[in-house]
Formats: C-alpha cells, sequence, structure tokens
C-alpha cells in the first residue's frame, strides 16, 4: 500500500523476454524485511528468474494475486469448509504478491501503473477480508469491530512504509529531488484512474501520519523538523522506529488470518489486528522515551 509504494511493469499479459534478468535487483531494498519474506526469499527470487525470462508482465502477477484474493474471500464467506483452503489461498497471494515487484525490478518495468495499481488491489482486497470476517463476529459489533480493525490495519501498513520512507530518505544524504522518469506502463487514462483512486484512498493517510510524526518530533526536539540538526533526525528515525513495526507487514498479517481460519476462529484476527494497533501506540510511546533520553545525553 501507498502505503506498500510497490511498483511493476508493463501492460500486455506476456511481452518479449528481457534481454537480462537481474535476479539480485529482484528484493526491494529495506532496512529489515519481514521474517516471512526472509523465509521466502530463496523461492521468490528462483520464481522471478523464471517469470523474468520468459516476459511475463509484472502486472499480470498482480492480477492474478488479486483474484487470489477475491477468491479466498469467497471461501471465508462460505463457512468452515472453505477456511482451511482460504488460508492456503491467502499464503499463494502472499508469494505472488511478492513476484510483480521483484520481476518488474530485475526486468526494468517499473512503472506508474504497476505501481498503484498494486497499492489499490490490495487494499481493495483487505477491505474486502475484513467485510467477510464481520459475518463471523457477535452481530452488529462484529461489523463494527472489523470496520475498526480494517481501518487499523490500514494504518499500520501506511505507518510502517512512511517510518521506514524516512529512514531511508535521511541516510541516502538528501538526495536532490528530480522529476519522476518512471513510464507510464500502460494506457493513460487507466494509470489516472488509480493514481486517483490512490490519491483518494491512500494518500491522505500517508500525508496525515507524516503530519504526525513530525508534530510528536516538534513538541519532544521543541523544534520543527526543518529546523533541528541531522543527528537529531537520525535519532529520531532511527532503526528502531522501523523494524519494529517490519513484521506487521501483509506477507505476516496474512499468515496470522490463515491460523485463525485453520485453527476455525476467522474472527479471533480481528482481535489480533485490534492487538497489533495496541502494540504500535505501546512502541511509538517506547520510540519518544527513547528520544528524550538522547536528547538529555546530548545536551
Amino acid at each position: 500500500m501507498g502505503a506498500s509504494g510497490s511498483k511493476h511493469g508493463s501492460s500486455a499479459l506476456v511481452v518479449s523476454p528481457p534481454e537480462r534478468v537481474d535476479v539480485a535487483s529482484a528484493a526491494k531494498a529495506r532496512p529489515r524485511s519481514e521474517v516471512v519474506v526472509r523465509l521466502l526469499r530463496p523461492l521468490t527470487d528462483a520464481l522471478v528468474g523464471v517469470l523474468g525470462r520468459i516476459g511475463v508482465d509484472p502486472q499480470a502477477i498482480v492480477l492474478t494475486h488479486t483474484a487470489v484474493g477475491v477468491a479466498a474471500v469467497g471461501l471465508v464467506v462460505l463457512g468452515p469448509q472453505g477456511w482451511p483452503w482460504a488460508a492456503l489461498l491467502l499464503q499463494v497471494k502472499t508469494l505472488l504478491d511478492g513476484l510483480d515487484g521483484g520481476v518488474a525490478r530485475a526486468t526494468d518495468r517499473v512503472t506508474l501503473l504497476g505501481r498503484y495499481l498494486d497499492s489499490v488491489l490490495d487494499t481493495v482486497v483487505n477491505v474486502m477480508l475484513f467485510a467477510a470476517l464481520a459475518l463471523y463476529g457477535p452481530g452488529i459489533w462484529g461489523w463494527l469491530l472489523a470496520a475498526l480493525a480494517a481501518l487499523v490495519h490500514t494504518l499500520i501498513l501506511s505507518l510502517d512504509f512512511n517510518l521506514e520512507r524516512r529512514y531511508t530518505a535521511l541516510r541516502q544524504a538528501f538526495p536532490p529531488a528530480g522529476p519522476d522518469t518512471t513510464p507510464a506502463g500502460g494506457p493513460p487514462r487507466l494509470v489516472a484512474l488509480f493514481q486517483g483512486a490512490y490519491d483518494a484512498l491512500l494518500a491522505p493517510q500517508d500525508r496525515w501520519l507524516a503530519r504526525l510524526d513530525d508534530a510528536l518530533f516538534s513538541r519532544l526536539a521543541g523544534v520543527a523538523p526543518q529546523r533541528a540538526s541531522l543527528d537529531v533526525r537520525l535519532a529520531w528515525s532511527d532503526l528502531f522506529s522501523t523494524v519494529t513495526l517490519v513484521n506487521l507487514g501483509l506477507s505476516s498479517q496474512f499468515v496470522a488470518l490463515g491460523v485463525c481460519l485453520v485453527l476455525g476462529v476467522p474472527f479471533a484476527y480481528v482481535w489480533f489486528v485490534l492487538a497489533c494497533g495496541a502494540y504500535v501506540l505501546v512502541v511509538q510511546a517506547i520510540r519518544a522515551v527513547r528520544f528524550v533520553r538522547y536528547l538529555a545525553v546530548r545536551s
């Protein structure tokens, strides 16, 4: 989600095979990766090599894992007999979700359409999953709790994305901003449609979380981030700020949901997500305490 910031390839299902497939560049550079992603990396790299060499379009992979996610939603709605299969499909979706961006990067087919297509469709599938889970909650409270969990889930993914982006940006010595030369990767109207959906659904929360983070920094440091020294900003956006959230990513979330489905308690995942929200609040409080201690020692 924009939170994800994924990028992908061109518009046809299968295109001419690229001259070179750089599997080493398939993995997105991150300070830390989810445990689930690291465990799947050997398989993901092997599949990236195969799919890249035969010319599979990354956007086709996005559409495929979206269809797999929708099928999982249908199996959740079906009832207990469908839950184990839904759990399996969610793990397949996780695997495919790690391939689209990997193939795009490995074959140099990153596009604007892929960037927004993946984030928007992931959000749609996630909302559908929480709606399906609400069917197994305590009446109207089940729907309210599922809606709250869907919001918390989206905010956690967005916070993870934004804090990691800040951590990375500060450590790249502030490269000069330039125009985005990423190719469209599809019809302009289609690109505009999905970019508009991203801007309406996901970008506002990214901006809100960024302003909230800036406000908390200013309150603790007594100065706006733009006027603070680099070392102070590095202390605020440190490794702790991002690694404490990385294993709350979508891959890990689908593992947790899969476990709940296999155990026959799908609505337990709603409570799990709400508990993750409480965890994030605790982590941010610890982050603030660590930062205040740093400022005290520094002064």
